[in-house]
Formats: structure tokens, C-alpha cells, sequence
């Protein structure tokens, strides 16, 4: 019965989402359209209700009741150039898509010392498809990882200086992800697709945040690993063999049907750090950084009943992400917003495969925030270079010679709140 709630709840959010990576490895921080603008410089300057999200200490700084929705669409592209064995040399470009990745956020004062918050975000996701037989399929050719996390927070101000929170995560995930193997017989593979693997994890963080005066403030905020044991099917089909020959071999008709598939996965715990400095009222500025502990992610294994267990190594670095935002308050109706983000790969090259077809990447955005009484409005654009990244053939794990090019995703967030 507990594990029912957790997922209904969790799925609130999850029901319109479909995350794609837009930080190295497969972090997602498109928690409300100013994030987005600020490049995620929102952990030691003046909040809104994302606050939940990025540093929860921030909340005992809302006043009352307060609530925001918003939504970013996420579009990826590029392509990759390989070396096929088969007849030389090929380009393969993603198929195009858009993700949407919503949140929402409630925060209520309780009183002067204590505020609740609660929100619904992202933390992670991975989105991208290929045409089922490009030269790579034997890594992969399409995945879709989902998560949506339902965080409730309790945020005490010590002093008027001095904050901090303590929150409970939920995180609901869900897995899709498509690959062929060949067959020890001409042209011959199986199809093997892995269907809503699902399952809850818990988690928690720790958040704190310093206002040494008006012009200077700093932020810290660590969020916890988080264990999956997704459970779904693995749909395999086994292609270019004749029926007769399917049906004839104890082996390849087991291959050929649905199986109960598992996996177990450690999402890894962060901790983020901010200094704000605000030079007049209207005018701050925000540096920060995320370290991300992906050395947690050393293997993705399947297990299929009646198969066998698939494992893909992966052995990860911890990583970093660099962020910096600007925020003016131009007019009493209008904020400008601006920023930028370098995320470092995670992914080691004794390991690397096309899960992560980049490495290394630049973020620019800008955005503009609206204000009317008691109600907000957000919009914001983010732009992600991405490093090309050149793959070393290892055909047992079905990397080729190759080079993911021109990989690029456009951002697009809006955000609605209102103080009560």
C-alpha cells in the first residue's frame, strides 16, 4: 500500500514528463524558467517558490503562501559519423523530438521561524532516439529515462541571518531502452527492448544558506544517492531468421518472446555551492558550482528471466558544473536575467559509449521575469553547445569508430506564480 501512494503521488508530476539530458551525464536543472535564464545561480540570492528545488533554506525568506507552475521544452540534435565495417563510412542524425519537463512548487509560511515547501521536479532524464539500424544499434538506439520527484521541505530560520532546511525525496523513474545483438547467423539479431522498467527510491537533503549582509549571501545544499530496482519486460524478437528456423531451435524461440526484466541503479548524490553579491537592490549576481558523485554509476545491468543478465560498464568520474547569473530589476514590472554554465563529462574514455554522446558542455541563457500584484510570469531560453566526443572502436560493446557532431539542444521555460 505504501509503495502504491508513493508512486500515485509521484506520478502527478511524471504524467507529462519526458526528460532529456540537458547537464553532463543525465542531471536535468530545468526547475523553473528563472533558473533556467540564471543558468541555475538561484542557491544564495533571493528566491521564488524553486527554491524548493535549488536551495529549500531560501524559503523561510517568502512571506505568506505562494505557488508556481511552469514547464520547459526540451529539443535536442546532432548527429553522429561513424565508421561502419559494413560499407565505410555513414552519418546517422538523431531523430528529432521535444521533451517537456514540468514542476511546481508550494511554499507556506508558518511563522516567523518556520516555512513548508513542497515541489515537483526533474532531477534526472535522458531522452534521444536513432533509426533502428544504425551502425551503433548494438550499443543503443533509443532510451527514454523519466524521473519525477516529489520533495517536501521544513526550512527554519535560526536567525535573521542564518537558514536552514531538512527535506524528504521521493523520486519516481521509469526506463525505456532499445538495443539489437547479433546472431551467430548472416544478418541475423535480436531486437531486445526493455518496456516501463519501473520503481520508487527515497532520498533526502540537507540545505543551508547565509545572509552575511545586504550585499553578500551563500548557499549550500547536498541532495543524497538515490537506489532503483526498476522491474519491467523485455520485449526481445528475434529478426532476418526464418519462423520455421525461430521455432525449430529451443534458443532462439526462447529468445523470441517477452521476459520479466530487473535492474538495479544508484543515482548519484550532489552538493551545490553559491556566493551572491548584491552591489545595489536591484542589481545581483551569483557564482556557483555542483560537484555530482557519477562514480556512483559503475554498471547498468539487466537481468531478463530465462536470458541472462546484460551488462554495460560504465565507471564514471565525479564531475563538476560551473555556473554564473545575472539579475537586474530594470523596472518595477520587469527583471532581466542572464546566464551561463560549463558542465564537465563524467564519462571516462575506457568506458564510453553512445548513452552520452558528448563531452564537455557550454550553456548560455537569458530570460525575463513580469510582475503584476501578487502574480509572476517567466520566460527563458537556454542554448547548449556541446563538445563533440570521439568514440575508439570496442565492438563487443557495439562502439564503432565515430564522432558525435554538431550536438546541440535548445531550452525553452515558462514559469506562473502567485503570492497568496
Amino acid at each position: 500500500m505504501m509503495k502504491l501512494c508513493t508512486r500515485l503521488l509521484a506520478v502527478v508530476g511524471f504524467l507529462a514528463t519526458a526528460g532529456t539530458a540537458s547537464a553532463e551525464g543525465f542531471a536535468l536543472y530545468e526547475y523553473s524558467a528563472r533558473g533556467v535564464a540564471l543558468g541555475g545561480a538561484t542557491v544564495a540570492r533571493k528566491p521564488d517558490p524553486s527554491a524548493v528545488a535549488y536551495n529549500p533554506a531560501l524559503i523561510t525568506r517568502l512571506k505568506g503562501a505562494n505557488v508556481q507552475a511552469g514547464i520547459s521544452a526540451i529539443t535536442p540534435s546532432g548527429y553522429m559519423s561513424s565508421e561502419d565495417p559494413a560499407n565505410g563510412g555513414t552519418d546517422t542524425h538523431l531523430k528529432a523530438s521535444t521533451w517537456m519537463v514540468p514542476n511546481f512548487y508550494y511554499t507556506q509560511q508558518i511563522n516567523d521561524k518556520f516555512t513548508f515547501g513542497i515541489g515537483e521536479f526533474s532531477r534526472f532524464g535522458l531522452g534521444f532516439e536513432y533509426p533502428h539500424n544504425w551502425p551503433g544499434k548494438n550499443n543503443v538506439y533509443q532510451v527514454e529515462l523519466t524521473t519525477a520527484s516529489v520533495n517536501p521541505n521544513i526550512a527554519w530560520a535560526v536567525t535573521d541571518k542564518l537558514s536552514l532546511a531538512v527535506g524528504l525525496e521521493v523520486m519516481y523513474l521509469n526506463l525505456d531502452l532499445k538495443k539489437k545483438s547479433p546472431l551467430p547467423l548472416p544478418n541475423a539479431q535480436v531486437d531486445a527492448n526493455i518496456q516501463n522498467a519501473d520503481s520508487v527510491g527515497y532520498g533526502g537533503n540537507l540545505a543551508a544558506h547565509y545572509q552575511f549582509n545586504e550585499q553578500w549571501g551563500a548557499g549550500l545544499v547536498y541532495r543524497s544517492q538515490i537506489k532503483q530496482r526498476a522491474e519491467g519486460v523485455n520485449e526481445m524478437t528475434v529478426e532476418n531468421v526464418p519462423s520455421w528456423i525461430v521455432n525449430g531451435s529451443p534458443l532462439l524461440s526462447n529468445m523470441d518472446k517477452d521476459h520479466n526484466a530487473h535492474g538495479t541503479v544508484v543515482l548519484p548524490d550532489s552538493l551545490a555551492g553559491a556566493v551572491s553579491w548584491s552591489p545595489m537592490p536591484e542589481l545581483s549576481f551569483e557564482l556557483g558550482a555542483i560537484w555530482t558523485r557519477w562514480s556512483t554509476f559503475k554498471n547498468l545491468s539487466i537481468h531478463t528471466d530465462d536470458v541472462g543478465v546484460s551488462r554495460s560498464k560504465k565507471y564514471w568520474d565525479d564531475a563538476w558544473r560551473l555556473n554564473f547569473g545575472v539579475e537586474y530589476d530594470a523596472l518595477d514590472w520587469l527583471t532581466l536575467r542572464a546566464g551561463f554554465v560549463y558542465d564537465q563529462s563524467p564519462m571516462t574514455e575506457a568506458y564510453e559509449d553512445y548513452l552520452i554522446p558528448t563531452d564537455g558542455r557550454y550553456i548560455y541563457s537569458a530570460g525575463l521575469g513580469f510582475h503584476w500584484n501578487a502574480w509572476t510570469l517567466d520566460l527563458a531560453y537556454a542554448y547548449i553547445d556541446a563538445v563533440g566526443r570521439k568514440y575508439s572502436a570496442r565492438p563487443a560493446d557495439g562502439v564503432l569508430d565515430s564522432h558525435a557532431k554538431s550536438t546541440r539542444t535548445d531550452i525553452f521555460s515558462l514559469s506562473v506564480g502567485y503570492q497568496f
